[in-house]
């Protein structure tokens, strides 16, 4: 009997090419060559009984399995789950799908049966469906000699089935493979985990299911993302699968006063289309959550026709978020009007309670600026709740980072002179946000680019007319003899502005490297909290448009060195055996002073411990300092070691001066940042500080 890890196998030979090693096999299934060698001879052992020939191993060379006609992949196709045995991975798939769209009650004994394994087995798998179940707010019930059963509305069924569809065809990394293939390959998926009634709906209205949505792209003038054609599609074959089961909707009771009907949404064509291609009749409630589910994608191209409230929603959000970070920038009409477009798009997912797909240059945004993100998360939920009622939180903090996606371009953005470009075409199958931030990072980083369209992929591998670009900077991997095409991470890490620095001779900005030596500085000090090979580093920073972030801040928000340094706040020549005592004598000049506590100064060293020499900025030179949103304001001390220390950095070690910096926000400081480097790149004072005899002496210097 075949197993998952066979079947994977038997279709990598049949797809290869050339004869694969064993070796290779087992690096890409993660498992020993020995168990692979037994995974053959299981797969021989199935071969035999279908008739064919077995796999072929060729010495030094590989091994490999001929299929010329297709047979094998038509007997794999035919057996279905017969003569296969599922991991408890997929198991839990089939038995949520099972529960969720094939019984209304069923039992264990039931499950375990169709499933040809052990009543205990399907006890311990249950376990995991109750915790999905419950993860994504749908109610199952189980009760001895009665069953196990959904008891929740038709619309959270729906939503649920959406999800397991999602996991049992891994639409996060093989959307591309469906739609390309028009979902053929999702046939054998569903049989695999016994949706049947999903497999016959897939089988009659397939391509019924893709002329709907054709003409829903039509009808609305845009297309939509890869990411929402798969999204669209799992909804309508959900739908379909329900409609002919004689389960249908209702929303009596639901509020939705805040959803408006789409300009251009037909319900009489759609319902008609939908008839005409199935035969299947939608009421009015079925055709309003197709056009909420319709509404609730992120699409490329979407309709500027957003409603008054939209806009006022966003330009709310923008100014609560500049109060709370304490920030200036200028987001600019376009902005308002992405941003009241996701907002407009992202009530409909509201309504339904079904977050945006995953993006996961989600996690890097959250990671790098998670004081915009916070921000972000508590504005919105409140400025939301505040207009439309009660609204699923889960949802909401989801959403709340690809708004933050908005804000972080808004930051980043960073005017061009006209000057002779490169012509660049952006292919993202995820969110029009990510694309503005990959778009964003790019014009900040380089001066010879110009950025003339951003499409999905599908729309990229259907272009029937040329592109008219010089190339293509995709965010998933692209082949094409037309175009240069490139792939990069949308936060532009810096092995990708290497890569386009080297191939397409992109050329750099010039960067202000006092500024720019403040702002990393600054990204440091917000990146503590993560690993060290986690942190994106310079390569985040590069892409900021220094010059905006310095002079966005109101001076009047500015501290400055000669503000913050009295003489008790400043000591010279002090003992100390190590780094780490001179970081707690910096420490006890604050402390002292009632500016911070013992605890500020053990999270420093702690990360001293932890990041090593990351605190010396220059030669000589220590800089300990930490965020502490807690704190009034930022607070500075300067001290003199009387012998220097080391800080284990390689390249400016030992440290004779130490300035600590304690400061409640990320960018308020930055004046201090900027008079610092001012003041290092001058070695005359900096020679004369380390001189300075006394306070009044050192302070002396730092204030000419």
């Amino acid at each position: 009997m075949l197993y998952e890890r066979c079947v994977r196998i038997i279709e990598m030979l049949i797809h290869s090419q050339k004869p694969v090693t064993i070796s290779s096999l087992a690096q890409v299934l993660s498992v020993s060559t020995r168990t692979i060698r037994s995974d053959l001879d299981v797969i021989d052992e199935w071969l035999a009984e279908v008739n064919q020939d077995p796999v072929v191993r060729v010495t030094g060379v590989g091994v490999f399995l001929k299929d010329p006609q297709g047979e094998i992949q038509s007997w794999l196709k035919r057996t279905g789950n017969k003569g296969y045995i599922m991991s408890s991975r997929e198991r839990v798939k089939a038995i949520t799908g099972w529960i969720l769209a094939e019984r209304r009650v069923t039992g264990i004994s039931e499950i375990a049966q169709e499933l040809d394994v052990s009543p205990a087995t399907i006890s311990q798998d249950l376990k995991k469906v109750r915790k999905w179940m419950e993860e994504n707010a749908i109610q199952m019930v189980s009760k001895p000699h009665v069953g196990i059963a959904v008891r929740d509305t038709e619309i959270n069924i729906r939503r649920g089935c959406v999800l397991a569809l999602r996991e049992m065809l891994e639409t996060s990394a093989n959307q591309q493979t469906l739609i390309s293939a028009r979902f053929v390959q999702a046939e054998q998926i569903l049989r695999k985990y016994h949706m049947e009634s999903f497999y016959k709906t897939l089988t009659l209205y397939r391509e019924k299911i893709f002329a709907v949505i054709q003409a829903l792209q039509e009808s609305a003038h845009v297309t939509i993302s890869d990411n929402g054609f798969c999204a669209m599609f799992l909804y309508l074959l959900t739908a379909l699968a329900r409609m002919r089961g004689n389960h249908f909707v209702s929303i009596e009771g639901k509020g939705y006063s805040h959803i408006k009907i789409q300009k251009g949404f037909d319900y009489q064509q759609i319902h008609d289309l939908i008839y005409d291609q199935t035969g299947i009749d939608p009421t009015e409630a079925e055709l309003f959550l197709i056009h909420a589910q319709w509404m609730s994608l992120r699409k490329f191209g979407a309709s500027r026709e957003i409603n008054v409230e939209s806009v006022l929603i966003a330009k709310e959000l923008i100014q609560e978020i500049k109060d709370a970070l304490e920030l200036e920038f200028e987001e600019g009409d376009d902005t308002v009007m992405e941003l009241a477009t996701h907002l407009n798009v992202m009530q409909y997912r509201l309504f339904l309670n079904i977050p945006a797909e995953y993006n996961p240059v989600l996690k890097e945004i959250e990671d790098t600026f998670p004081d915009v993100c916070q921000v972000v998360r508590e504005k919105l939920w409140a400025t939301l709740r505040g207009r439309m009622g009660e609204i699923s939180r889960q949802v909401c903090d989801h959403e709340a980072v690809y708004i933050a996606m908005y804000i972080v371009a808004c930051i980043l953005k960073n005017p061009l002179e006209e000057i002779q470009k490169k012509d660049v075409v952006i292919v993202c199958n995820n969110t029009i946000a990510t694309s503005k931030i990959l778009e964003s990072r790019l014009k900040s980083l380089f001066e010879n680019i110009n950025v003339v369209k951003t499409i999905s992929y599908h729309e990229f591998v259907n272009a029937k007319e040329a592109l008219p670009c010089d190339l293509v900077i995709s965010t998933i991997p692209l082949e094409s003899p037309r175009y240069q095409c490139i792939t990069v991470n949308p936060l532009l890490k810096l092995e990708d502005v290497n890569r386009l620095m080297e191939v397409f001779m992109l050329r750099m900005q010039k960067v202000d490297i006092n500024k720019y030596i403040s702002a990393t500085i600054n990204i440091a000090a917000r990146s503590l909290e993560l690993k060290p090979e986690e942190r994106i580093r310079l390569s985040i920073e590069l892409a900021r448009n220094i010059d905006e972030e310095v002079k966005g801040l109101d001076n009047r928000r500015k501290p400055e060195l000669k503000s913050l340094l009295d003489e008790s706040l400043a000591a010279v020549k002090v003992r100390a055996k190590n780094c780490y005592e001179a970081i707690q004598a910096a420490g006890n000049l604050l402390k002292e002073k009632g500016y911070i506590g013992q605890m500020h100064i053990d999270e420093m060293i702690h990360m001293k411990k932890k990041l090593g020499g990351y605190m010396v900025i220059d030669k000589g030179v220590a800089l300990p300092h930490l965020l502490a949103p807690e704190l009034p304001g930022p607070c500075l001390s300067v001290i003199t070691l009387e012998k220097p220390v080391k800080f284990h950095n390689a390249d400016n070690d030992p440290v004779s001066l130490v300035i600590m910096l304690v400061s409640n926000n990320n960018t308020v400081h930055i004046k201090v940042l900027e008079e610092l480097v001012d003041l290092l790149e001058n070695k005359e004072k900096g020679a004369a500080i380390l001189k300075a005899e006394n306070v009044y002496e050192l302070l002396d210097i730092i204030n000419r």
